[in-house]
């Protein structure tokens, strides 16, 4: 199966953090991009063992966000 996956730079830890939206707990850490594509691949392991974690993706939003302004547009 296929699966999106976001990967974010860790600013006060240093490394990297993965978690996939569509699998409700789906998520890991590590130093490197490599270490992080294997700690990622076995939590999705683990996350499809059980189908209760699975969460559709309903969409994606991209905000921006004004902290003046009384609105926010999208």
């Amino acid at each position: 199966m296929r699966y999106s996956v976001v990967i974010e730079e860790d600013k006060l830890d240093g490394g990297y953090i993965a978690y996939v939206p569509n699998l409700r707990g789906c998520y890991t850490q590590a130093d490197t991009l490599d270490e992080l594509k294997k700690n990622i691949i076995e939590a999705i392991e683990l996350s499809e063992e059980d189908d209760s974690y699975s969460n559709p993706i309903f969409g994606i939003w991209e905000l921006e966000v004004n902290k003046n302004a009384a609105t926010t547009s999208y």
